[in-house]
């Protein structure tokens, strides 16, 4: 039997200076076997999913990694078992070297423009993405459907890659503010305070109140963040694992049709409910690369270097 929870991977959408992307065939070992898609790696507990994608380009692929940014979060079954796994997606620029691979690692590849892929057996979650990826070339609007447990496991990963990144900070500088002004604690304030806006602002919406979008305000948040009595780390924890709670129970409730309901973005035009969520699990995994920088150079700061 496959296991009962999603497994999370890492992909590298490689894209050449043409615009081309990257895609593999999976060997015959593997739960996408014959099928295609960008290069995959499993995430073992003790990496993040970007010491992953990094391992997965040097060890797999034989470039030294560029810039990366992370693009999207994609949802996948096994062609074997059914077993379902999540998928966080990261673009990658300016790798040094030519791509190579042995049979166990990929079994073909193939450069491809990822708007007219062709007829490659791609992973259909996969191909279902890369029409949504690239709907601006197109102007289409594509639905996608959205599994709520799928979506609880990814938020899961993101905010624990979040609190390891704080983790990892010193103690003693964990309040210390970097150049911009912002300390690692205040990082840890800011997400849950976010988290609370997207669910509720996305239970506004969809209880049927117009189903227009009140982006947040950063500044304003700032403002009166700087306003309040300080929290100690503690507070902070506990109010992150309370916005986790709430965050479940509400997704736990919600159906695949509400998840699939649309809303209007004044930015960003036509979203859907379940890209909401998507959008905390990315902030989350955003402010824990800002996290990481913080904590190098504060720690290079407190060292005199």
């Amino acid at each position: 039997m496959p296991p009962v929870g999603p497994r999370l991977l890492t992909g590298a959408v490689m894209v050449r200076e043409d615009g081309l992307i990257l895609l593999v065939q999976h060997p015959a070992a593997s739960p996408f076997a014959g099928k295609w898609s960008m290069p995959l790696t499993g995430v073992p507990d003790h990496e993040t999913a970007e010491d992953a994608l990094e391992r997965m380009l040097r060890d797999s692929l034989h470039v030294e990694p560029g810039e990366y940014d992370f693009l999207d979060t994609i949802y996948a079954n096994a062609v074997t078992n059914g077993e379902r796994f999540i998928v966080n997606a990261f673009t990658c620029i300016g790798w040094t070297g030519e791509p190579r691979f042995g049979p166990e690692a990929y079994a073909d590849a193939v450069w491809v423009s990822p708007s007219a892929p062709g007829a490659i057996d791609l992973l259909p979650e996969v191909r279902d993405w890369l029409k949504t990826a690239f709907e601006e070339e197109t102007g289409a609007i594509v639905l996608r459907e959205y599994d709520r447990e799928m979506l609880i496991a990814d938020l899961a990963s993101a905010r624990a890659g979040l609190v390891a990144a704080f983790d990892a900070v010193p103690p003693h500088l964990r309040s210390t503010p970097d150049a911009s002004g912002w300390s690692p604690l205040d990082v840890f304030a800011h997400v849950s305070d976010v988290e609370a806006y997207y669910r509720n602002e996305t239970r506004r919406c969809a209880s049927g109140f117009g189903r227009r979008w009140r982006p947040f305000n950063e500044a304003q948040w700032e403002d009166a963040f700087r306003l309040r009595p300080a929290e100690d780390e503690r507070t902070l924890r506990d109010r992150l694992a309370a916005m986790s709670s709430e965050t479940r129970a509400y997704l736990g409730e919600i159906t695949p049709e509400l998840l699939a309901l649309y809303l209007d973005h004044p930015e960003q035009g036509v979203v859907q409910v379940g890209d909401r969520f998507e959008k905390i699990a990315v902030h989350y995994r955003n402010h824990a690369g800002q996290i990481r920088g913080m904590a190098q150079a504060l720690v290079a700061r407190a060292s005199g270097a």
